[in-house]
């Protein structure tokens, strides 16, 4: 009897033993959760601050450009950071990277969208919206596409005709080697639904949110575009390129070889409009334009209004 109670005293010291390891890996694994949490909350506070002060700057606007983007886009354009910080931004917190650098992934006017978001707000399939996009380009119109980080910027050099720095590759080369040749030219309808010419495939860019820019001077927009086709593509307006531009991101706006897309646009216009001031001379000094910013470069009567977004 008394051995039968020794084991019976063993097995409940055993259960015992047990259940008390499985309670400080409940309280264990509890307080790591619990500490996790945390961590998540304070790093949602820090860019919900952040996307407060966006507002309050005027870069974003809360009805056009969700929290729940904006975060997106926050955590995605870490990695670009991490890959360019030492050439555009140097010095740069990150949080500052996001705003002077990616205008906070945002739209010039404000709006703003993710990678991920569907574009419910737009009517129509992504053809229509195409379609839409192709029938409202005209010569000299600025298109800034967002995709929810650095972004891309072209110009249409006619009124079929889209001009770019196209980048693509790898983006470590976009600040130390450079990708040689790499100025592109398609029809709008080849551009927007990424088909054939030439050689080249578009990016299909209606998959990504896409503004179209407008300044309010129709022969001033003519001439710049026709500055932009003679020195980006062919000197004499053909069909078939005879410049080769090179994509390297510098921090110099003022030199056309090389370039990248934002800054093409740039100095098509403040080279473009010859002895008018259509772009502030005080921007030439900028280190870097980002696609997103290239409206606020403009002097007051030239300042490009939103035609739309597709």
């Amino acid at each position: 009897m008394s051995m039968k109670k020794g084991v019976l005293a063993l097995v409940i010291f055993g259960l015992s033993l047990v259940l008390g390891m499985s309670s400080l890996s409940i309280v264990a694994g509890a307080n790591n959760d619990l500490s996790q949490n945390e961590t998540q909350a304070s790093q949602d506070a820090v860019i919900h601050a952040l996307y407060e002060k966006a507002i309050r700057q005027g870069k974003v606007v809360e009805k056009k450009y969700r929290y729940a983007a904006f975060k997106e886009n926050y955590n995605l354009s870490k990695q670009d950071y991490e890959t360019w910080k030492k050439a555009l931004g140097k010095g740069l917190s990150y949080d500052e990277w996001f705003d002077k650098i990616v205008n906070y992934g945002a739209f010039p006017d404000g709006e703003g969208h993710s990678p991920s978001e569907p574009k419910l707000s737009l009517r129509g399939t992504q053809t229509q919206n195409g379609n839409k996009l192709k029938n409202a380009i005209q010569k000299g119109d600025i298109l800034i596409i967002s995709n929810g980080g650095f972004g891309h910027a072209a110009i249409a050099t006619s009124d079929n005709y889209i001009l770019e720095m196209y980048g693509g590759g790898n983006i470590w080369n976009w600040t130390t080697s450079g990708i040689s040749n790499n100025n592109r030219q398609f029809s709008k309808n080849n551009w927007i639904f990424g088909e054939k010419e030439q050689g080249l495939t578009s990016r299909r860019y209606i998959d990504n949110w896409i503004q179209l820019w407008r300044i309010p001077n129709k022969s001033m927009a003519n001439k710049c575009a026709s500055y932009a086709d003679a020195t980006f593509w062919n000197s004499s307006h053909g069909y078939k390129k005879n410049k080769y531009i090179n994509y390297r991101v510098t921090s110099a706006t003022t030199t056309r070889d090389p370039n990248y897309c934002s800054k093409m646009i740039f100095q098509s216009f403040y080279y473009g409009s010859g002895s008018a001031e259509v772009v502030d001379s005080a921007m030439a000094g900028l280190t870097f334009i980002s696609p997103g910013a290239l409206p606020n470069v403009f002097t007051g009567k030239y300042t490009p209004y939103k035609v739309g977004t597709y």
